[in-house]
C-alpha cells in the first residue's frame, strides 16, 4: 500500500523530487495464501505544500486485506541523499 502510495504521487513530482514516507497508518483486514496476488490502490486525500495524505487499500483475488492512510513528503533527491550522509 505504501508502494502504490509512491506510484502515484511520482508522476507529479519534477526534477530530482521524490516522495518520501511520513506517516502510515494500516488495518490489517483478512490473510491471503501464499502465491496470492494482491492489487494496492492509493487516491490523494489531502496536501498541504508538499506533504499529501492519501488513503490506501489492498486486496486479493478474494476480499479486502487492508486499508489505512499513507503520509508523505516531497523532497529533493540530491539533498535527500546528502542529509543521509551527515552534509
Amino acid at each position: 500500500m505504501e508502494t502504490a502510495a509512491f506510484h502515484s504521487l511520482q508522476p507529479y513530482c519534477e526534477g530530482d523530487e521524490i516522495t518520501v514516507g511520513t506517516a502510515i497508518n494500516i488495518q490489517h483486514r483478512a490473510a491471503s495464501g501464499i502465491g496470492a496476488r494482491i492489487c494496492a490502490e492509493a487516491v490523494l486525500e489531502s496536501f498541504d505544500g508538499r506533504f499529501y495524505v492519501l488513503s490506501v487499500a489492498a486486496r486479493d483475488d478474494v476480499q479486502e486485506i487492508g486499508r489505512g492512510r499513507v503520509g508523505r513528503a516531497v523532497v529533493s533527491m540530491e539533498r535527500f541523499i546528502k542529509k543521509g550522509n551527515g552534509h
